[in-house]
């Protein structure tokens, strides 16, 4: 049976007590959804969409590397929008963290998303 290594780092913001920041298993590492949240003040930060797509990509980013891992090695990413009005802008910036070839992603626009927030992001990475 595999076994699965709960990952924690003070560089991303503190979960819930529902769930774990990301899991390894059998080589992979499984990353809860992150939001725009500075890990220092564990507030969402300000500004549009951009802002918190690029601070939700660094807050995955601090996770994937706690894990052994990195944003080079991400298969699978999630994006959750509350409105796909900001799918341009949100676009923008993803693009930036990401090299070729890109990692296979879903977008989908949702009611509402944790602490009022416009932008989700999750994702799975190889070690």
């Amino acid at each position: 049976m595999p076994t699965r290594t709960a990952i924690s780092t003070t560089n991303a913001p503190v979960p819930l007590p529902f769930f774990s920041q990301a899991n390894v298993c059998n080589g992979m590492v499984y990353c809860s959804g992150s939001i725009g949240m500075d890990p220092a003040t564990q507030n969402v930060v300000e500004g549009g969409v951009g802002d918190r797509t690029a601070q939700a990509l660094r807050n995955l980013s601090a996770v994937l590397e706690a894990g052994g891992s990195s944003l080079k090695n991400v298969v699978k990413v999630n994006v959750y929008l509350t409105t796909m009005e900001n799918f341009a802008a949100m676009n923008k910036v993803y693009d930036t963290f990401f090299e070729h070839p890109k990692p296979g992603r879903t977008c989908v626009a949702v009611k509402e998303l944790p602490m009022r927030t416009d932008v989700e992001i999750e994702c799975v990475a190889h070690l």
